[in-house]
């Protein structure tokens, strides 16, 4: 238990709850100067996100905000070396909810080239990591087995951690782009 003192010590108890809380979002907390995170928690919080976006898509969603700080992620996958774990749950989770819900041969037709994330959304990722993203959703809603993270770590070889991130930042607006495509050709809502 911790002793409450003033505030501070009153908000470290409270974050600390909901950190430890397996029915809560909270994926981190700040102890110091140190953040603690908790890399289950943040692939949980993608999960949701994007199980809500396929329920809605007409629901704004922010990765900032909904999924995960970029502070969290800075720590994934500079911290953890878990850009490709991240990248691949990703990509199995969007498999998982268009495969469910959506005709196979809509889902495994590939996005087209000229899908630019940057122009579509004013996404704010480079060509080369949008491309690779591009490549690895469009391989995963191909096969029908999960990827796993050491298939990825080859696609994601030599990028930085920023470039890492913007993959994952890339496939998940991609899925958004897909589903959104799905729903419209489908008529599912």
């Amino acid at each position: 238990m911790i002793d409450h003192d003033g505030p501070g010590d009153a908000r470290l108890g409270r974050d600390t709850r909901e950190l430890l809380d397996p029915h809560h979002h909270r994926a981190s907390i700040h102890v110091g100067d140190r953040l603690i995170v908790d890399p289950d928690q943040v692939l949980a919080n993608v999960a949701m996100a994007m199980e809500r976006l396929d329920l809605d898509t007409s629901t704004p969603v922010s990765i900032e905000e909904d999924v995960a700080s970029l502070e969290e992620l800075v720590a994934l996958v500079d911290h953890f070396a878990q850009g490709p774990s991240l990248v691949a749950h990703t990509l199995n989770t969007a498999a998982r909810v268009v495969n469910a819900r959506y005709p196979a041969e809509l889902v495994h037709r590939p996005l087209p080239h000229d899908c630019d994330l940057r122009r579509l959304f004013h996404a704010d990722v480079d060509e080369h990591s949008q491309n690779i993203a591009r490549a690895v959703f469009n391989q995963r809603l191909a096969q029908a087995a999960d990827v796993r993270d050491t298939e990825v770590a080859v696609d994601l070889h030599g990028l930085t951690s920023q470039q890492q991130i913007e993959v994952f930042m890339a496939v998940f607006f991609l899925y958004g782009t897909k589903v959104g495509a799905l729903q419209n050709r489908t008529g599912i809502r």
